[in-house]
């Protein structure tokens, strides 16, 4: 027989808050870089450093949509991890 494992909801609900840290540090991070960047002066490079910025912004972005995911699932899966006395009581 597999043995079960236990998992303190109260650790979900820590993890899940330092994920939602995380999705909204990275989100800041994506507004950040598209606002502070400079002009190279040459079309060609402005152009590459474009390109190279936005797709690194879209990448936080969907790393800011992964972590809100993960929080999300941590959240629901709280209330069932710890079957027993006094589960589904949180606090």
């Amino acid at each position: 027989m597999p043995a079960e494992h236990h998992v303190d909801p109260k650790m979900l609900d820590a993890l899940a808050l330092e994920v939602t840290r995380s999705s909204t540090a990275a989100l800041e991070a994506s507004h950040e870089l598209l606002a502070h960047y400079g002009d190279t002066g040459s079309a060609p490079a402005q152009r590459a450093v474009d390109t190279m910025i936005h797709h690194a912004a879209d990448t936080l972005r969907a790393l800011t949509d992964s972590f809100a995911d993960i929080s999300a699932e941590l959240q629901t899966s709280a209330p069932e991890a710890a079957p027993g006395p006094g589960s589904g009581q949180r606090g």
